[in-house]
């Protein structure tokens, strides 16, 4: 589905209520939710894992993991080819190797068994020559007997330098006869004669000046000039060593490739297997059966729960049973049929990528695709134009759908758009796909052969609808309102309580009156 079929249908709202352990599993949820949906076999084992994790959650090792996740975090992959790899994609490589195998052991320890996670030890074990155990990496002088040696030179020279600085400053101190001088010091330009003085030694050169001051730094000595040119000679040595240790390094992590690769794509599964066990259990979510009927128990429609939630009021969960040919749903309006379409489409596509359902039980199949007739208009068509364009776009696709229709051609006059509504769904019945339809229509809901369902509705008390308030008017609605279904046994024509629901929002006494005389 794209962006606004997704915003349309409150899917980006669940999308948003996911949330990972960082920025590697962000790219790895966006990964996820931008791919095609699964196949079969991939949903059932995935549904299965995240079972598992739901259970080992359930433990109280959520913030374990949480943890643990966190600190994984992305790496140049070219590193595993051959070449002289840089150290920064070195030093991200062992961090992530030094958090996979935290990740590892501990699911080893909760029996989370279902994930492919090679052993790279004997990689780390090469990254960490000096035994540090840390997630952090240096070109250790370890790696080489010549480069421990030069290092060894590169120590000692540096320390002669250090004396023989030392040595020049005394000299300068003694020469100049100020006690006080430092390897860098400021003068301000009125001190011209200290200036003059330090300017015609050997001992200072002015480093930098402005329109206030002159800072001079210590200058070199012959012998300190000397171990400076050994230092840089040194320094190419080492260089050219460094390159021969990384080559070989280079060498020896392309033979472990394959195991990174695998290490990487399960730690990727893991980890969004997480996200989604975490987001079951803090949103009361199941995981579903893939099953030939529907069957959804306490089913909600998660974004709008909250909603409702967040204003203190309560939400009704349904139990929605329906066929997988035809079925029809009247009811009036403001009853929660669009509701119920939206929660079968969330359901529907929810199941292509094995995320956990809100509800306290589901069964249902899977579907190539899921059309729902107000998922966006074409700029330059009709509300009615778009919805013709888009279904007959819908009835071309390959595969089972599952067309979603609510008031189906109702942007149309009433009497064409009651027997094209007829027509469609009757269409649909015979197709191989599963069709549920709100409509106020008569002519569908006495088709012969469809599945009918009625929104029980508003009840007998309208005592709500004496407030003044319109708020509380609405308030009234809802409580008043029943949501649940009830399974037609025989056919009948929609309900008639749009005068009830217009006069409990304050449609005018009179107004009600001329409209009940009508035919």
């Amino acid at each position: 589905m794209n962006k606004l079929q997704n915003r349309l249908l409150g899917l980006d709202k669940i999308y948003e209520l996911i949330t990972v352990p960082g920025d590697f599993f962000e790219a790895v949820k966006r990964q996820k939710l931008g791919s095609q949906s699964l196949k079969l076999n991939e949903i059932t084992a995935a549904y299965s894992r995240r079972q598992t994790f739901m259970a080992d959650l359930a433990c109280d090792t959520r913030s374990r993991w949480q943890v643990l996740l966190a600190h994984i975090t992305d790496f140049n992959f070219s590193v595993c080819k051959k070449g002289n790899p840089a150290i920064h994609d070195l030093f991200e490589l062992k961090s992530f190797i030094y958090h996979y195998s935290e990740i590892k052991s501990f699911a080893e320890t909760r029996d989370i068994s279902s994930y492919d996670l090679p052993d790279l030890q004997e990689l780390f074990r090469l990254l960490d020559p000096e035994g540090g155990k840390i997630p952090s990496f240096r070109l250790s002088p370890l790696y080489s007997t010549a480069l421990r040696d030069m290092d060894k030179t590169r120590a000692e020279l540096s320390r002669k330098l250090q004396h023989g600085r030392r040595a020049f400053l005394d000299e300068a101190r003694n020469e100049l006869g100020i006690s006080n001088l430092k390897e860098e010091f400021v003068l301000a330009r009125a001190q011209s004669e200290l200036i003059h003085k330090i300017q015609n030694s050997i001992y200072f050169k002015l480093s930098r000046e402005n329109m206030s001051n002159l800072t001079f730094s210590l200058a070199d000595s012959s012998e300190t000039n000397r171990i400076k040119q050994e230092l840089a000679t040194l320094a190419k040595k080492i260089e050219a060593e460094e390159e021969r240790v990384l080559e070989y390094l280079g060498a020896r992590i392309a033979a472990h490739c394959d195991d990174i690769k695998r290490a990487v794509t399960s730690v990727k599964e893991l980890g969004w297997d997480f996200a989604l066990a975490e987001f079951a259990l803090r949103y009361d979510c199941c995981i579903p059966k893939i099953a030939k009927r529907i069957s959804l128990k306490q089913v909600r429609n998660l974004p709008l729960e909250l909603i409702v939630q967040e204003h203190k009021r309560s939400y009704q969960k349904l139990d929605l049973d329906f066929s997988t040919g035809a079925n029809l749903i009247t009811g009036p309006n403001m009853g929660g049929k669009t509701g119920i379409l939206k929660c079968m489409a969330q359901c529907a596509v929810l199941a292509r990528f094995a995320i956990p359902l809100p509800a306290k039980q589901a069964s249902l199949p899977l579907y190539d695709f899921v059309y729902y007739n107000h998922a966006g208009e074409a700029e330059d068509l009709s509300s009615f134009g778009s919805e013709l364009v888009a279904f007959c776009a819908a009835l071309k696709q390959a595969g089972r759908g599952l067309f979603l229709l609510d008031e189906f051609a109702k942007g149309t006059n009433p009497r064409e758009g009651e027997a094209l509504a007829a027509a469609v769904i009757t269409h649909l019945s015979k197709s191989k796909h599963t069709t549920i339809a709100a409509t106020h229509f008569t002519a569908p809901a006495l088709l012969k052969g469809i599945r009918q369902y009625q929104i029980k509705g508003i009840d007998a008390n309208t005592d709500h609808a004496k407030s003044e308030d319109l708020h509380e008017r609405l308030r009234g609605l809802t409580e008043a309102m029943d949501y649940s279904l009830i399974h037609l046994r025989s056919n009948r024509k929609p309900p008639m309580d749009a005068l009830r629901i217009a006069a409990i929002l304050g449609m005018p006494k009179e107004i009600l009156e001329l409209a009940e005389t009508k035919d």
